[in-house]
């Protein structure tokens, strides 16, 4: 019988990726497992060099099947939680540099990071603050005016060779923003409580991020996640609308009973979600859940637009989003 290798290790590779996020989607395998799987991926440069090794001989299939098997499954786990972040360059600095400054009542904020621990919260004090540095390297460059703060990775240059980072950034919770994020790399946590924000756009790659919109106003949030995995709270007088998408990754959302939720997903072959298991209602493309409130009560709602390829999106998972 002739076959085409590529095809029948590309369709192999396929379906195990997908059975295995799949299963995991269903809790029949446990997402911490699969995290330390993950740490095993050597083992699919060993996989392909083991196919190629007996591509001409008789034994070339079953070479195939397993090259196939191992990145499929590599896949899934990436697709379900993600590579974490890289641990490029050591432990994170110790010796932070801090630098502080006000703003008006309305200010765009952009953080460039690469490899390391990023922190951003917000604060009662009337001042910014950044608290920042890289093991073996030079703190953040930062530039600042009434209205706008930008924090960059002091070497963007092959950054991969330089220590790791970490940045501790405060905000004040009495100023409105434009909020732009790109970490790569990294281990992000965002907790925007109580804070008020036109646009929110955060662009992880290769790395963890935990979103914390508890009591937020946020306008538009675009969260684009490339290669790894995304946890976000929306609880409490939340207000959040916007869009969603992952690729080669997973995102969680957690909420609250008293939220009202319209959630528009757009399928694919490539992306799951657990949505028919939730008590929301369907009608189409879009899954939303409305409380009871009584009459007069200020309605707080997640409206959100989700979309992904190799990917996954889990509503309220069980143990919750961390």
């Amino acid at each position: 019988m002739r076959y085409h290798r590529g095809l029948f290790f590309w369709g192999l590779a396929l379906i195990t990726g997908g059975a295995v996020a799949l299963a995991a989607q269903q809790n029949y395998i446990d997402r911490d497992l699969l995290d330390e799987a993950w740490k095993l991926w050597p083992l699919i440069l060993v996989a392909i060099g083991l196919s190629i090794l007996l591509a001409r001989t008789p034994a070339a299939i079953v070479g195939t099947i397993v090259a196939a098997l191992v990145v499929g499954a590599a896949g899934g786990a990436l697709i379900t939680v993600g590579p974490g972040s890289f641990n490029c360059g050591g432990s994170d600095p110790t010796d932070l540099t801090t630098r502080q400054g006000t703003f008006g009542d309305s200010a765009g904020v952009q953080l460039d990071f690469n490899c390391g621990t990023l922190r951003v919260a917000m604060d009662d004090a009337d001042e910014w603050t950044v608290a920042s540095g890289q093991r073996g390297g030079s703190p953040a460059k930062i530039t600042s005016e009434s209205d706008r703060l930008e924090v960059r990775t002091p070497n963007t240059n092959n950054w991969f060779d330089q220590g790791r980072q970490r940045w501790n950034v405060t905000l004040p919770a009495s100023t409105s923003y434009e909020l732009d994020l790109s970490p790569n790399a990294a281990d992000t946590k965002v907790d925007l409580g109580g804070g008020t924000f036109t646009s929110v756009s955060i662009h992880p790659n290769a790395g963890s991020i935990f979103l914390d919109l508890t009591d937020a106003q946020v306008d538009d949030l675009d969260l684009s996640l490339n290669a790894g995995s995304a946890s976000i709270m929306v609880a409490k007088g939340a207000d959040v609308s916007g869009s969603l998408s992952v690729n080669a990754g997973s995102i969680e959302l957690c909420t609250d009973g008293a939220l009202a939720i319209h959630l528009t997903v757009r399928d694919n072959l490539t992306f799951s979600h657990n949505l028919a298991n939730s008590d929301l209602g369907r009608e189409g493309d879009t899954w939303s859940y409305v409380p009871s409130y009584p009459p007069g009560t200020v309605v707080s709602f997640v409206d959100l637009h989700i979309e992904g390829n190799a990917g996954s999106f889990a509503l309220n998972p069980e143990g919750g989003c961390s």
